[in-house]
């Protein structure tokens, strides 16, 4: 974790400077979207205050990707400091601190979040745990033998996901999804009237979901950390050992297109923000 994250921060400025760059799945921040015609600004001083925001935007987009994988919070840093550092560094001045003590605040600030995230571990697991105890009892919830639990919210018709044979395409799911963490807060969703195609590409629990489930249908998923991101942090939301709840609407089932010539991306795959 310590060098991932030493060299996280060497590479912030240049990520940053992306004209907007790419999120699969939703990973990052986004912006509200802007007017079709939206009007330039009327004056070189409100055109620099609106880059000056723009830019320190998008490096906190990039802040929130890239350190929220190891569980940096704002509050972990003295702003004034990093504003100070962050500066020295686009200007090219030789860093205050000599290397040696650089790195050695890195290793300090790697192992104080490695106990925490194995704290927030133990926490999230504890937590999980306790929820689907209550969950499983209600009524209307199943819990299949893998531990998924799953409420029917509208049944759908009779057809299923069908394994296909050797040699022909695989399956792509056309779905609508929202996931929340057990406290309620949401960290994805598919945009508003546009589904969207995934595969089998995703974790357990929403593959068996979507393995099951008949066309038509919208379940209310509640998966234990063991069939979803387990204790890997995925976000600064999504955290070790994090049970997950996901509304998903399953609204078709198709051959996926051919892989795009060099393997292309895989599909996304919910997550935080």
């Amino acid at each position: 974790m310590r060098n991932s994250l030493y060299n996280s921060a060497a590479r912030i400025g240049f990520i940053a400077l992306a004209t907007g760059g790419f999120a699969i799945a939703q990973d990052t921040p986004k912006a509200p979207a802007a007017p079709a015609s939206a009007p330039a600004p009327a004056t070189p001083e409100e055109a620099k205050k609106d880059s000056s925001y723009a830019l320190g935007y998008r490096t906190g987009g990039s802040f929130g990707q890239e350190f929220g994988r190891f569980g940096v919070k704002l509050d972990d840093l003295e702003m004034e400091t990093f504003i100070k550092g962050f500066k020295a560094a686009v200007q090219g001045e030789k860093p205050e601190l000599e290397e040696a003590r650089l790195q050695a605040a890195m290793t300090a600030l790697g192992e104080m979040l490695q106990k925490r995230e194995k704290d927030t571990a133990q926490a999230n697991l504890e937590a999980g745990k306790k929820f689907l105890e209550v969950n499983g009892k209600r009524e209307g919830v199943t819990t299949t033998k893998s531990g998924l639990q799953y409420e029917v919210l509208t049944k759908g018709g009779d057809s299923k996901y069908v394994a296909p044979k050797e040699g022909a395409p695989a399956k792509q799911f056309m779905v609508n999804y929202k996931g929340t963490l057990i406290d309620g807060t949401e960290f994805d969703a598919s945009p508003e009237g546009s589904p969207v195609p995934m595969t089998l590409q995703v974790v357990e629990g929403f593959k068996e979901a979507l393995t099951t489930m008949p066309i038509g249908a919208k379940w209310k998923l509640f998966l234990p950390s063991t069939l979803a991101y387990g204790e890997e942090r995925r976000s600064a939301d999504i955290a070790p050992n994090t049970t997950l709840i996901f509304e998903l609407e399953l609204l078709e089932i198709k051959d996926a297109p051919p892989a795009p010539a060099g393997g292309g991306f895989p599909m996304p795959v919910p997550q935080g923000r």
